[in-house]
């Protein structure tokens, strides 16, 4: 059986909600089931890459869990330019392992025939 291909959407920050460390969650199983394109990073979701964020000592690192993945998986982790200058986050304030790019960047991912998963 051919694999399934996923890319993912995600909106929202690291803290605040639990749709990013659902997200991370999916995406971690994903990687062990199937194929994960990318994870394109979007509106709040930017948020996620900051070198500034420091979770209390007894909470889950999520920005250093995405890291992680994308090193011990190869799963893009691209943070959109637009959302990202809105938000005061560049290369300069984001952690190793995440690059900017673009909605062209994510319709790619979806033109390859990958399935998207959003997750607000």
């Amino acid at each position: 059986m051919e694999k399934r291909r996923f890319a993912l959407m995600i909106c929202a920050g690291p803290y605040g909600s639990e749709s990013s460390s659902l997200a991370y969650l999916f995406a971690r199983e994903a990687v062990k089931r199937h194929k994960l394109e990318g994870v394109f990073f979007y509106e709040d979701g930017v948020l996620n890459a900051l070198k500034t964020v420091s979770p209390a000592s007894d909470e889950f690192d999520l920005v250093r869990a995405w890291q992680s993945l994308s090193r011990e998986h190869g799963v893009r982790l691209v943070l959109c330019s637009a959302a990202g200058l809105r938000r005061g986050v560049g290369l300069e304030v984001a952690e190793t392992g995440f690059e900017i790019g673009s909605l062209s960047d994510l319709s790619h991912l979806v033109v390859q025939g990958a399935r998207l998963v959003q997750f607000r």
